[in-house]
């Protein structure tokens, strides 16, 4: 009889405890077996149309002649991690830290370098009016955008942000996003949460960098690319149900396109698309294939600087 409630004491405490890590760890679990991640629900909006209001406002620049810039670097970033949460799962095989990852102390020091310098961090409708040649900025501007949403993103690059009263676009994957807080853990791949959706919402311009079609085929083939036009559209059409129809602008996951690509951007309304070029962006060129800069794990300020410095 002992015996028996004893085991029976056994097994309610390992099902509890099962249960308990399954509910605290759910989304990991599905991931590492479906190598997918839970979709947030397509016909709902991850924040009101009034906390991304702001992005809508134009600021006219009084340049005096020979200030106005006639190029202007896009950044590119993805993770930006604390130096101390840095670990053997955030380098390859080379030993060298994954290219979308930047040290929060790099980029701490990298955003200081621009309050410093007075330079401006322009919204996507600033920038697509310089880019159509309908608004002058300063010499000193710089757009600064984040693809996939990253949870990372709200946790540590987002306070330095706003303690340098900067913006910047945050590309997101719509369906990755997370309705309920987990704790914080870098060595997971997490997304940002509705809660820090809305809290970061007066710096970060939330776009789309698809719904859920941030993938590949087993071929390696990007999935803007490897499906059919109609599958590809409402993935796109998705995601901007969950951005209130907020069309600006767009993220080529791994920065893969092609013509038919920019044909379905144009007949859902968005308005530019950028890509992984490595160039700063200029009046003139297409307006759905905008260069972006990223910023590398082993960039020195002086490297940052350069990226930046246009004459």
């Amino acid at each position: 009889m002992k015996r028996y409630i004893e085991n029976v004491f056994f097994t309610a405490s390992f099902i509890v405890i099962f249960a308990f890590i399954i509910k605290t760890f759910s989304s990991y679990f599905i991931q590492a077996v479906t190598h997918q991640i839970p979709v947030f629900p397509a016909n709902r909006s991850l924040f009101s149309e009034q906390e991304q209001k702001w992005t809508d406002n134009v600021r006219f620049f009084d340049l005096a002649e020979g200030e106005q810039a006639e190029q202007v670097t896009v950044l590119l970033y993805h993770r930006v991690i604390d130096d101390q949460d840095i670990s053997k799962i955030h380098y390859g095989n080379d030993g060298k830290l994954y290219d979308t990852i930047v040290k929060r102390s790099e980029f701490e020091k990298q955003m200081n370098y621009l309050r410093e310098e007075n330079y401006v961090t322009l919204t996507a409708k600033e920038f697509q009016l310089f880019m159509q040649g309908n608004l002058n900025v300063p010499k000193k501007s710089v757009v600064i955008t984040f693809d996939d949403g990253f949870k990372d993103n709200f946790v540590e690059a987002y306070p330095i942000l706003k303690a340098n009263n900067f913006s910047a676009i945050n590309f997101l994957i719509t369906g990755f996003v997370s309705e309920r807080n987990e704790k914080y853990q870098a060595s997971n791949a997490q997304y940002f949460s509705l809660d820090e959706i809305k809290q970061s919402s007066s710096v970060f311009e939330f776009l789309s960098h698809t719904y859920n079609f941030h993938r590949k085929t087993k071929e390696g083939m990007a999935y803007l690319k490897a499906k059919s036009k109609e599958e590809v559209k409402e993935d796109i059409s998705t995601s901007l149900i969950n951005l209130n129809g907020r069309n600006r602008a767009f993220a080529y996951p791994y920065g893969e396109y092609n013509e038919e690509t920019i044909n379905i951007l144009k007949e859902l309304g968005i308005e530019m698309a950028f890509t992984v070029e490595y160039k700063d962006a200029k009046p003139g060129l297409s307006m759905y294939e905008i260069p972006r800069k990223t910023v590398f794990p082993e960039d020195t300020i002086r490297d940052f600087i350069a990226k930046i410095h246009h004459d």
